[in-house]
């Protein structure tokens, strides 16, 4: 799944990986955007169990260090760095299969058609497909016309429980 990345993202991308691999995370995604004193670059971590509030303050303050050297940007910007949240982003093609089992919406473009998005259970990847049982069935899409993914959590499922 080929996604366009800011240069600035590009420029950092390994750096900020490795500094994050270090401390025992992953970088989920990194996106930089904004204008003026609103330019943010933002870092979405996820750890073996999860990340907490203190998690993100502390990687926050070794990634700053790690910028100040880089100086990736001229002027002013604010570094984010969070958890991916419960609808966390499909970044890597590797996702599709770590997340088999998991619900998840796909946005894609099919070679000379409309753009789609799909809702079902991920199932992994098979011949650069991702495969998704959706409401009509088993999808196999092509890693090439992935847009965008990301995991979806059921609220519906969570209240049943509590009931």
């Amino acid at each position: 799944m080929k996604q366009r990345k800011h240069p600035v993202v590009r420029k950092l991308e390994a750096e900020v990986e490795s500094t994050l691999s270090d401390f025992g995370f992953e970088l989920v995604q990194m996106k930089f955007g904004g204008g003026g004193d609103g330019r943010a670059l933002s870092v979405f971590i996820d750890g073996p169990n999860g990340v907490t509030a203190d998690d993100c303050q502390q990687m926050n303050r070794r990634l700053s260090m790690l910028l100040d050297v880089l100086d990736p940007v001229p002027g002013a910007y604010t570094l984010v760095v969070s958890s991916p949240g419960l609808d966390r982003p499909l970044s890597e093609d590797e996702d599709f299969q770590r997340f088999a089992g998991e619900k998840a919406a796909i946005r894609y473009m099919p070679d000379g058609g409309q753009r789609r998005t799909v809702n079902g259970i991920l199932k992994g990847l098979a011949d650069d497909k991702v495969v998704v049982d959706a409401e009509e069935g088993l999808l196999y899409i092509p890693l090439a016309e992935v847009e965008e993914a990301h995991l979806t959590y059921d609220w519906d499922a969570e209240d049943n429980e509590k009931q």
